[in-house]
Parts: structure tokens; C-alpha cells; sequence
């Protein structure tokens, strides 16, 4: 009896661990009431007009595949309900028919490899291709396979690495690199280096926010209308993140990414503070709702199809 007594008391002590451990990692710090990390929007907007020629006049996108993820896993302490994830690419339109890329989403054999049972659109890929040979630019939010995998897995990926705009925090970071850039890209590639922002074209400016990766990087857009875009990239995956001052769990940023937490969560709070303001429209790269938000146009130019 004292055996099965003390195994019934080791099974318990065991079972609370693991409920304390799993509690733990399925949560996460709260967002802080105040930030380190500064958004100056002035300054942005002085960069963008800094450079000489025409703002671009739209924004269109083209979604790559779709994803679905847990609600839990994209935000501690929800439900998990799935929630879409689309893998999307982003093409800032100048008057006279060039474009910046920002973002290359994947083909369909990175996305088959965690996705395999959801939607991949080939036809956008071909067009994605395409579009990837033409751009005067191709910017990366950050190094994850699912925003440079595209680029990686191009049919003639040395072609663009005169205007792939990699940073040096990107090209550096191989862990995060899964795409696995080809070689005859890599070695011609002349990496970006700037410290807080860096102006690419008439009205475009990346700004550094590293965290989700060393080379995370928010980009402004300044369109001729007047209208104004950040792309955030994954400093979160869902608006709502946002808006509910929500941050993913520990099991994802810890195991999974490898994310500096304290930068994110600065990150965050500087984005609810920019949302709180108004003014300009922020653009989380896998929550559609916000393409719409800002009124994006949904397709490619048709000089790419």
C-alpha cells in the first residue's frame, strides 16, 4: 500500500508539473504600457520624400497559398479555432509601370512541407515568377521561408540578385534562412547595410525592427493619394494582436522561432500606440483583413501576368 501510495503521489506531483509547464508555455508576458522601440513617423515621412521622382500610385497584392494555424498558437491564451494565415506578396505600382516587391511568400513544395493539406495557388506562383524577374526591387519583411522562400526556389533565382535588397542582418542569420538560398544567389548578392531607416525609392522606406528575426524590417510606402502603409511583417501574425495587446505563446516564440521576446513586445506596444493615433494603415502580413483595411488592390499589374 505505501507503494501505490507513494506512485500515486510521484503521478500527481508529475501531472501538475506538466500542467504548470504547459500553462507556461502556452502563455506569454503581457505588452507593456510603454516602449522602447520608436515608430517617428515624421522622419519616415521625410525619408520617403527625400528621394526624387514620382510616389508610387498603388499597392496591389497577390496571395501565394493559404495557411491555417490555432488561435492559441497565434495569440496566448485564445481558443483554438483555426485561423487563416495567407502567404502573400505585396507590389508597390509607380506611375510608369515599375514595381518594388516586397516579400517572395513560397512555392508549393516549402508550403507542402508543414501545409500539405491546404490551399497553394499555383497560377499566382507562375505570376509570382514572373513578376519576381521584373521587379526594379524585391524587399524582405524578414528571413523566414514563408516571406524569402520564393526568391529561393525561383527557376532562375541568380537573375535577381541585382535587385534583391537583402540587409546583412538577413544574409547573416542563417538559422533563419530555411529557405535556403542557391549559391549562385547568395555569392552575387551585395547585402544592404543602414542603421535605424534607409529611403529605396521615391516614397518607400524600410525601418529596422528586429526581433522576430535579427533582420525583421517594417516598410513604409507613401503613396501619391496621399495614403500611408507600414508593412509589419510577422511582429505579429493577427490584427487583433494588435488591438487586444496580444503576443504569441512561449512554446511558439521560444521553441519554435527563436524570437528576442522583450524586442516584440516593445514592437507591439509601438504599434497600438501608431493605431491609436490614425493616420496610417498597417498592413500584418498574414491577416488579410487589413489588405483590405487599406484598400489593396488584390492581383498583380497586368505587365506581370
Amino acid at each position: 500500500m505505501r507503494i501505490l501510495r507513494r506512485l500515486g503521489i510521484t503521478l500527481a506531483v508529475l501531472l501538475l508539473a506538466a500542467i504548470a509547464i504547459g500553462l507556461h508555455l502556452l502563455g506569454s508576458e503581457a505588452v507593456p504600457t510603454t516602449t522602447e522601440y520608436a515608430i517617428d513617423l515624421a522622419e519616415l515621412r521625410n525619408q520617403a520624400l527625400d528621394v526624387s521622382g514620382d510616389l508610387p500610385n498603388r499597392v496591389r497584392y497577390e496571395t501565394i497559398a493559404v495557411g491555417r494555424l490555432p488561435r492559441g498558437l497565434i495569440m496566448a491564451g485564445e481558443g483554438f479555432d483555426p485561423v487563416e494565415m495567407p502567404r502573400t506578396v505585396f507590389q508597390i505600382v509607380y506611375p510608369d509601370g515599375r514595381f518594388i516587391l516586397i516579400d517572395s511568400a513560397y512555392d508549393r513544395t516549402l508550403h507542402e512541407v508543414g501545409f500539405s493539406d491546404q490551399p497553394f495557388f499555383d497560377r499566382a506562383w507562375k505570376r509570382l515568377v514572373v513578376a519576381m524577374e521584373a521587379a526594379t526591387q524585391i524587399v524582405v519583411t524578414h528571413e523566414h521561408s514563408d516571406h524569402l522562400g520564393g526568391v529561393a526556389k525561383h527557376p532562375r533565382a541568380d537573375r535577381l540578385a541585382e535587385n534583391l535588397r537583402l540587409t546583412v542582418e538577413q544574409i547573416a542569420n542563417p538559422r533563419a534562412i530555411d529557405a535556403a538560398l542557391p549559391k549562385t544567389l547568395s555569392d552575387q548578392i551585395d547585402p544592404l547595410h543602414y542603421e535605424d531607416m534607409f529611403a529605396i525609392a521615391p516614397g518607400v522606406v524600410l525601418k529596422k525592427a528586429p526581433g522576430h528575426t535579427p533582420g525583421s524590417q517594417m516598410i513604409f510606402v507613401k503613396i501619391a493619394s496621399g495614403q500611408e502603409l507600414l508593412f509589419v511583417g510577422d511582429v505579429v501574425w493577427n490584427d487583433d494582436a494588435i488591438s487586444e495587446l496580444k503576443y504569441r505563446p512561449r512554446l511558439v516564440t521560444d521553441l519554435f522561432l527563436g524570437e528576442d521576446r522583450g524586442a516584440v513586445l516593445d514592437q507591439i506596444r509601438a504599434l497600438r500606440n501608431l493605431a491609436d493615433a490614425g493616420g496610417v494603415s498597417i498592413v500584418v502580413s498574414h491577416d488579410a483583413r487589413t489588405y483590405q483595411r487599406a484598400n489593396l488592390s488584390e492581383g498583380f499589374a497586368s505587365s506581370v501576368e
